[in-house]
């Protein structure tokens, strides 16, 4: 415990934030890894039609990663401060409430989410084509919703990185080896898909398990009253989480707000091709989620601790990482868009339209990643509001009101073109509003700002 405090407090910041980033990295590229070979396993082993199913159904799947989300950035926000401030009580109680939460809603979400799924399905634009694929992918994925997460945020909050990065890899690894045998050995289809993702996940909840209470690794030491549920801390937790709910969930209002668009202006092949295009931007831009995880224990610590200066300059190092990676990112993408679609279609039109498509829309990574650092800083340092306008502005402040007017005035092209244009916006409007917190920091705190 000792080391990981004087690595949270005196660690050089860029050494810091690679130390904690680079496992957060490597394991979300796991998953994204996963997400693309899923992709490419259902497009090859049951067509097109069922990648469509498969995207529609995306946003339902996006609401249980939401919900894993706020309770997972919430309980690892006040942990990382509670161990900060050396509260070693406080933040076992707060994992222990978190635990609580979230299965009782997973439960909830299997029991609601099984009754009204086809009029959930229909809601988010799914076609009469492409309903049985989504209705059957999303059979087992409700069903499994009790182990859709691992809590790898609350495993690095408390600064054990490796392992948090473990229980994203190896779940991942029999994620994928069960899809090639479900999907090509039992022809299976997009319920081979499910079923590995559900048995996936489950290796990750038994990896949560055994580290919080088996293997000793856990800086928490839990008693029995911390399960006790304590309302106004599980409120603190919901709603220091609630921008990483909004954030997600807001993606997936917009999945479903653009496939409503897109059945319009294109039907099924439309549809079709922003499932593969989505899933390949997610894969580019989650490199900046783990970033993410690694600043802001790093962030919300050393804000607990008092040390001001060091808490911002974690957030420009972090933007400055962002930026370039963003710059990077689209650059290879307007290089390498037809060859990377070749790997997920065999169709000439998806190929050749998702290629224009993924230049066009692979500009947000830019805007976006530099947006998300701003974002997930502010939450880290505990600003709920300030942090729930900010993640409102990326898919519901700007990307709602762009898509639905470049939409009806441009057709299918205005739809893409939005994804570039809402993300410069909510860029802007999120830059200056992060100066601002800063300012009020550095007054409260009595500190000289840090100098990029």
């Amino acid at each position: 415990m000792e080391d990981r405090s004087r690595m949270m407090e005196e660690m050089p910041v860029s050494r810091l934030i690679w130390k904690l980033t680079l496992p957060s990295v490597a394991g979300v590229m796991a998953y994204n890894l996963y997400n693309l070979f899923d992709t490419v396993f259902v497009s090859r082993g049951a067509g097109t039609d069922a990648v469509g199913g498969v995207a529609v159904s995306f946003p339902l799947f996006l609401f249980l990663s939401a919900i894993s989300s706020t309770l997972g950035n919430g309980a690892a926000s006040l942990i990382s401060r509670a161990l900060g401030a050396g509260d070693r009580e406080r933040a076992a109680r707060t994992a222990a409430n978190t635990f609580l939460i979230f299965y009782t809603v997973a439960i909830l979400i299997t029991v609601l989410g099984l009754l009204f799924l086809e009029p959930l399905l229909y809601a988010a634009g799914v076609t009469d084509t492409l309903l049985p694929y989504a209705r059957s992918y999303m059979r087992i994925i409700l069903l499994g919703a009790v182990t859709s997460t691992g809590f790898s945020s609350l495993i690095r909050a408390e600064g054990d990185s490796r392992y948090a990065m473990l229980i994203w890899i190896i779940p991942m690894s029999v994620n994928t080896v069960l899809d090639v045998i479900f999907v090509f050995g039992m022809h299976m289809g997009v319920t081979g898909a499910a079923l590995g993702t559900v048995l996936g996940q489950a290796v990750s909840m038994g990896m949560s398990i055994w580290f919080f209470f088996l293997s000793g690794k856990s800086t928490l030491t839990f008693q029995r009253q911390d399960f006790r549920p304590d309302w106004k801390l599980a409120g603190e937790i919901l709603f220091t989480g609630i921008p990483a709910f909004l954030q997600t969930s807001g993606y997936s209002v917009s999945i479903i707000i653009v496939n409503q668009f897109l059945k319009y202006f294109g039907g099924d092949t439309a549809i079709s091709i922003y499932g593969i295009i989505s899933r390949i931007q997610t894969f580019f831009l989650f490199p900046v989620m783990g970033l993410i995880q690694g600043i802001q224990p790093a962030a919300g610590y050393n804000k607990g601790a008092g040390k001001t200066k060091r808490t911002q300059e974690i957030l420009w190092k972090g933007m400055k990482i962002a930026g370039f990676y963003g710059v990077a990112a689209w650059c290879f993408l307007l290089a390498a868009a037809p060859l990377i679609m070749r790997i997920f279609t065999k169709d000439q039109e998806v190929m050749v339209s998702g290629a224009s498509v993924l230049r066009i829309t692979g500009a947000s990574l830019f805007f976006g990643s530099i947006q998300q650092v701003q974002s997930a800083w502010v939450q880290a340092l505990g600003k709920k509001k300030t942090a729930l306008c900010l993640v409102l502005l990326g898919q519901l402040g700007c990307f709602l009101p762009v898509v639905s007017v470049m939409g009806a005035a441009g057709g299918l092209n205005g739809v893409w073109l939005a994804f570039p244009a809402s993300s410069a916006l909510a860029l802007l409007i999120s830059a200056a509003v992060t100066v601002h917190v800063q300012k009020q920091l550095q007054k409260r705190e009595g500190s000289v700002p840090f100098l990029p």
